[in-house]
């Protein structure tokens, strides 16, 4: 071993150098440079004297010293979705397996969410092609109605590669769907550069025989002006005959959501169930809180900040008094995002970390703490 690599082995660090010392032995031995005694660790310098702190002080010190100690990353359990091996079936039950397709911003996860009475699915187009199959579940009463997994349709020629990603995983869907919904963004459908996206619904939808509802969405922000849709319509029922409906609804203001859901009790067949009442979704637990965080982040930045953000568990710990604390690092690409991401005086991670606490609050019936801490990670972040 040459002199060079040792004298880098003799600046290491002190608490590096203990751990070195049988390497550092062996290279000196080889060497010939005489062997010292094992260096030993120094001892830690005190910042702070105790007995100079108020008790006030020194609860938050110890509170951090515990946090610190006792915080660990999920585990296991928190990211494998849990198999449920006994399901109480009601009486008479029945299920159906639902498809929702439609442009991206069409407000299919909002109808989702609204129907199951709880954030789950996302915004984010990118994001669907990692999750699991089933997106969510409505248990009521003595039907089941599953929704699966359809990311947003983007018939655009500048994204052809996310195209095709897209949509085999949206069709992919359909295979084994008893129903599916299309959704439309009513306002949208009616520009001139809508059209694409319709004849790219209606090329795909013609070779199936399932049957589906159209509905139009953001309703509201037409003014209820349905006869200028006629013509909409028209098309989607000449391009697809299965077509057995036709709603306009307002997702986000929950109009229209009980017609949505009679239809699909209707169209429900008798079976039993696969999930027990209180499941939503087939997603594990860490994964489940890391989409609950993306929902809150797309829906204030979806607009300047691309599908970059990468989340990290740094810890999920239940404490004495059985509130979950979780710890998540958030990562961006470069620092001028990273002051987005936070925003102004942190109003941005502030509102986010507030609204997803919340959710995850209501999802797993504890209560909750969220801690959320923004970073920026230059090195291959688009390969991960």
């Amino acid at each position: 071993m040459n002199r060079t690599l040792i004298k880098n082995l003799l600046t290491l660090r002190p608490k590096e150098c203990h751990r070195s010392y049988a390497i550092m032995t062996r290279a000196k031995h080889r060497a010939g440079i005489p062997v010292s005694e094992a260096p030993k660790p120094k001892k830690i310098q005190q910042t702070t004297n105790n007995k100079e702190l108020g008790p006030e002080q020194k609860a938050q010190l110890q509170a951090r010293l515990q946090n610190l100690h006792f915080r660990k990353p999920a585990g296991i359990n928190e990211r494998l979705v849990k198999v449920t091996k006994e399901i109480i079936q009601p009486e008479n039950p029945h299920l159906i397996k639902v498809a929702v397709i439609g442009a991206a911003n069409a407000g299919k996860s909002t109808l989702v969410n609204k129907i199951v009475g709880e954030e789950i699915s996302g915004v984010s187009p990118k994001a669907h092609t990692t999750r699991e199959r089933i997106l969510a579940v409505l248990s009521e009463n003595n039907h089941q109605v599953i929704f699966l997994d359809t990311p947003g349709v983007i018939p655009d020629h500048n994204h052809a590669k996310m195209n095709r990603t897209l949509s085999t995983s949206s069709w992919r869907a359909l295979d084994e769907a008893d129903h599916v919904l299309v959704v439309v963004d009513a306002g949208r459908s009616l520009q001139p550069k809508a059209r694409v996206t319709e004849d790219f619904l209606l090329e795909r939808l013609k070779d199936l025989n399932i049957p589906a509802t159209l509905i139009f969405n953001k309703m509201d922000l037409i003014y209820e002006d349905r006869e200028s849709l006629s013509e909409v319509q028209e098309r989607y029922v000449q391009g697809y005959t299965q077509f057995k409906n036709t709603l306009h609804i307002s997702a986000v203001y929950e109009e229209g959501l009980t017609q949505v859901k009679n239809i699909l009790f209707e169209h429900s067949t008798a079976k039993p169930w696969i999930y027990p009442v209180e499941q939503k979704t087939e997603m594990a637990d860490l994964k489940r809180v890391e989409e609950m965080i993306r929902i809150q982040f797309f829906k204030r930045l979806h607009q300047y900040i691309p599908y970059m953000l990468k989340q990290e568990n740094a810890g999920w710990t239940v404490l004495k008094d059985g509130t979950l604390r979780i710890d998540q690092n958030v990562y961006v690409e470069r620092d001028s995002q990273q002051k987005i991401v936070v925003g102004t005086n942190g109003r941005i991670i502030n509102s986010v970390v507030e609204e997803a606490r919340d959710q995850i609050s209501k999802a797993f019936n504890r209560p909750v703490k969220l801690f959320l801490q923004v970073k920026t990670r230059k090195n291959n972040i688009s390969n991960q």
